[in-house]
């Protein structure tokens, strides 16, 4: 092609753009924020984002030296936490005011940092009563109402962590309460089972994970509770899984206080323990049957201040065993799928806790941030009931700085 062939196409396309952008449709504006995060942990954790994303540490794995190799402190420094994000407002639609999100990292997949990851996509619909989101946005069990931390896990694994694509429709009831009713899928965040984590087990059950919940808000309070279902079809049996969560929040000027208990089933697609497990043999299919396994987790968060902020985040998860009885393989094993569970040395991480202080410095368009954080794993050999014996607990140390320019 000529060289005064993509002048002339070039000249075309703006002249296309140009008569578009002659009559705007709405407005826009861009956000986000520059982040730079160093961490140095004890020994190796269950993590994400090659660390940056820590969730649980490691159970003690012996080598031939009777040397736990997860025993390993390690530390590393990143930038791929950094955020771009468009808002789009001004448009009507329906006789309901249209607006849009756009938002992205650099977070990529697996270890090429250099690709952009899609975080939040969804158009969303407002009247005088009633909100329709559509798109890829926060799971409604992690909702309105998360802990303030510098950590990028967001309190994760006592804090539902999910971001799904999703129709959310949410109704203003008498007063301040608020009726939210979401029918989601998966992507990014999946369930785990024997053909690996894949959103398949849930896309071949055809039914969309459900939530109904209210909530009531004004101005210093947030008070809602919530009621998750979902069912995972796994090769020709199909698995029920539910969750209930509540949820509170106090901001008044400089306090924040918060705090959410969350009972559910099979929540490894929101990167918290537990999961599901093989209870016998379909007689009909002659394939495994499976069981939930049951997780209670709760969190407290309190912080205090504005420019120089000071905060506190408590978060214990206890696992409350199989609802029905697992059953072992013929070669003598127990065969879970979720986080917490080695099949290897048949070990299941039983009860978590953490207590993580933190500090930081805010600016109109800069944030320093320093947190230390403790994370306690409670590991034992699975037993028929979903709970351990032998228990023995393994701990890690994070100590965490990041630094933000924001705009």
């Amino acid at each position: 092609m000529s060289f005064k062939k993509i002048l002339s196409i070039l000249f075309i396309n703006i002249s296309f753009s140009a008569a578009f952008a002659a009559e705007p449709t709405g407005n826009y504006k861009l956000y986000g924020f520059v982040r730079n995060d160093f961490y140095i942990n004890s020994r190796q954790n269950i993590e994400a984002l090659d660390g940056l994303f820590n969730i649980f540490p490691k159970p003690v794995d012996l080598n031939q030296s009777s040397e736990d190799k997860n025993a390993v402190p390690n530390a590393e420094m990143l930038s791929i936490a950094t955020r771009l994000g468009l808002d789009f407002t001004g448009t009507t639609l329906f006789g309901g005011k249209a607006s849009a999100k756009i938002e992205c990292d650099f977070a990529g997949i697996s270890t090429s940092y250099y690709l952009i990851r899609l975080r939040q996509a969804y158009m969303k619909l407002n009247w005088e009563n009633t909100e329709l989101l559509v798109g890829q946005t926060w799971h409604p069990l992690f909702g309105n109402v998360m802990p303030t931390v510098p950590s990028l896990n967001t309190g994760s694994p006592f804090q539902p962590f999910n971001r799904s694509p999703q129709i959310r429709l949410k109704q203003a009831l008498d007063g301040n309460f608020s009726l939210i009713a979401a029918a989601t899928y998966q992507m990014q965040y999946m369930s785990q089972g024997p053909n690996g984590t894949s959103a398949s087990y849930l896309k071949n059950a055809l039914l969309p994970n459900l939530y109904v919940g209210f909530e009531n808000k004004s101005n210093k309070w947030t008070t809602g509770i919530g009621f998750d279902a979902k069912t995972l079809k796994i090769n020709h049996e199909k698995l029920n899984s539910t969750s209930v969560v509540a949820y509170t929040q106090f901001v008044q000027k400089a306090i924040q206080m918060k705090a959410k208990v969350v009972y559910g089933q099979n929540l490894s697609d929101h990167l918290m323990i537990g999961g599901y497990g093989v209870s016998g043999t379909n007689s009909t299919t002659n394939e495994p049957a499976y069981s939930n396994l049951n997780t209670l987790s709760s969190w407290l968060n309190v912080v205090y201040g504005s420019k120089l902020q000071v905060g506190i985040f408590a978060g214990i998860s206890q696992n409350l065993g199989a609802h029905l009885e697992l059953k072992m393989g013929s070669t003598g094993k127990y065969t879970v799928y979720g986080y917490g569970f080695y099949p290897e040395i048949q070990q299941l991480v039983d009860r978590l806790f953490r207590i993580a202080p933190h500090v930081s410095y805010n600016l109109s368009n800069f944030k320093l941030a320093a947190e230390y954080e403790l994370t306690s794993a409670q590991y034992g050999n699975i037993q028929s009931n979903g709970r351990i014996s032998n228990p023995y607990s393994v701990n890690n140390h994070r100590v965490m700085a990041t630094i933000s320019y924001l705009f």
